[in-house]
């Protein structure tokens, strides 16, 4: 593809209305539309990096990783996908994109001469990324031009399931065999996902690795002082010390890792890529209601150092709830389920509140600042999260008496409703509550938490 280093002047000064800088050159697409690159550390001759920007947006975090390595003797490529194209920052938009324009500009990358040649991206964007490999190898990219990709906290499902169901991987990852690496947050969500994804890629020929880093959650790569939307709240602010250590050791990963792509055989085969997989799944909203089933046990203890398990809520109708308090949806339907709780009588409904990866100091602290009447349980490794098959949170489960789950939502909602209240009562209205056997218990940490 032709590099266009010299734009025309009127492009030029339409760049510079929108966005105040001048890319410094474009490749053409297909499409008739152009993939505004800029450029860092041009005249060095270390490693290509092509770095596609997150679904938020341009960040002053990743900015200062790209202009680190420009430091470092590397060259980096900075592209925005979804604002050359015109296109929403959302979800469904970066799900939708085929791998067209990454093609396009792997093959101005070869053309350039320089190399290794290594892909980076995070979160959903790792999509087109993947596609965008898979398309150049079929347009008859040399597999032995690029070195491969680096994917940090990747989101390579089709879509966020009903709760307690287990997400599918897009069809793009079965029909990925170029060399990956994998940076996956040792406290992220999809941690205990890691070896599921790796398996999928190896069986697709990929010789991908991963990486756990320590003490950080997703989305530590795109740290800012202040929060760009709601979605990144959490990760705003005074930045805590194991996300700058974090940071501060990811230009050292990422010139490591495009060592190790480097030195890694390609297959030469092109996976044919199944279509039907590459469709996102609906989104399901609401309280959903499920075929009954017994609902895993659990015995853990609450941020008070009380050990609660499941047998507790027989009897009652009992509302599960999963969260952290980085997850702004997760806080905002607290105030509603307090409301919930105080509706009923103890013996007739109950909300067992089930934090993610926290620690019970910290929930302590959160609790100091609101409100929340019902106790919250710690599932400081995951097991039990992973025990229910928790993808999204929150997640929530409607128990009946017996302990069945009954309904699941996937998002947060308003509790206190006339139509939830409706759900609960036709719960608590059913017959007698038996004793019924219960999934095998998902023992959590024994410890008395004391407030500090």
């Amino acid at each position: 593809m032709p590099i266009l280093r010299n734009r025309i002047v009127s492009v030029c000064l339409l760049l510079l209305l929108a966005t105040g800088t001048q890319a410094d050159f474009a490749v053409d697409l297909d499409s008739g539309d152009l993939l505004e690159v800029y450029e860092f550390g041009g005249e060095n001759d270390g490693p290509l990096f092509l770095w596609l920007v997150n679904q938020y947006g341009e960040l002053v975090t990743p900015n200062a990783l790209i202009e680190t390595l420009a430091s470092r003797g590397a060259t980096v490529w900075r592209t925005d996908l979804l604002d050359s194209l015109l296109l929403q920052r959302s979800s469904e938009a970066i799900r939708s994109l085929d791998g067209g324009p990454v093609a396009a500009l792997l093959d101005a990358a070869v053309d350039s001469g320089r190399g290794p040649i290594v892909l980076v991206t995070c979160d959903r964007m790792a999509v087109p990324l993947l596609r965008g490999l898979h398309e150049w190898r079929k347009q008859g990219g040399d597999a032995a031009g690029v070195a491969g990709g680096i994917l940090f906290f990747p989101n390579l499902y089709r879509g966020t399931p009903v709760a307690g169901e287990q997400p599918e991987l897009l069809g793009i990852v079965d029909a990925t065999n170029m060399p990956l690496a994998i940076l996956q947050p040792a406290l992220g969500a999809n941690r205990d996902r890691l070896t599921e994804v790796l398996d999928a890629l190896h069986d697709a020929g990929s010789p991908a690795y991963g990486w756990l880093v320590d003490q950080v959650r997703d989305y530590y790569l795109l740290y800012s002082e202040e929060p760009v939307n709601r979605a990144l709240e959490s990760s705003a602010g005074i930045m805590p010390p194991e996300v700058r250590s974090a940071i501060a050791d990811t230009p050292n990963q990422l010139l490591m890792a495009t060592q190790l792509l480097a030195r890694t055989p390609r297959p030469d085969a092109v996976l044919a890529l199944d279509e039907a997989a590459e469709q996102p799944i609906a989104p399901a909203y609401g309280l959903i209601e499920r075929q009954p089933r017994p609902a895993p046990d659990y015995d853990l203890v609450d941020a008070r150092g009380t050990r609660h398990a499941l047998d507790e809520s027989l009897g009652r109708v009992t509302l599960v709830n999963f969260w952290a308090t980085w997850c702004p949806p997760c806080v905002h339907e607290i105030p509603s389920m307090n409301r919930l709780a105080g509706a009923y009588d103890e013996d007739e409904f109950a909300i067992v509140s089930i934090n993610f990866r926290e620690e019970p100091e910290h929930i302590l602290e959160f609790m100091r600042e609101v409100d929340v009447d019902f106790p919250v349980l710690m599932d400081e490794n995951g097991a039990v999260s992973r025990d229910w098959g928790v993808f999204a949170f929150p997640s929530s489960f409607l128990l009946d008496r017996d302990g069945r789950i009954r309904y699941s939502v996937n998002t947060a909602i308003e509790w206190d409703t006339d139509e939830v209240r409706e759900v609960i009562d036709r719960l608590r209205s059913e017959d007698q509550y038996t004793r019924l056997p219960h999934l095998p218990v998902a023992q959590g940490p024994a410890a008395t938490i004391e407030a500090r």
